[in-house]
């Protein structure tokens, strides 16, 4: 998956900031976004006990898609 479609670094560096090439940028923003989803899931205790993790992790990563696409209309 390309930057463009994981959204770019979650926390990106400060613009100007000498990278090393052997420090990763972390997390995209699809994880990101994938993670807030999943602990919105476990914290709504009724949802979490209806799905498997499988599928709330799935779903989680669908809804990350989502807001992906929502935030790409904006930077339009």
């Amino acid at each position: 998956m390309s930057e463009k479609e994981n959204g770019g670094p979650a926390f990106p560096h400060p613009q100007g900031w000498r990278r090393d090439p052997e420090i990763s940028d972390g997390m995209s923003m699809r994880d990101y976004f994938a993670a807030k989803a999943v602990q919105g899931f476990l914290a709504s205790w009724g949802v979490a006990h209806e799905l498997t993790f499988a599928q709330m992790a799935s779903e989680a990563y669908a809804m990350a898609d989502v807001m992906l696409a929502e935030r790409a209309k904006g930077e339009k």
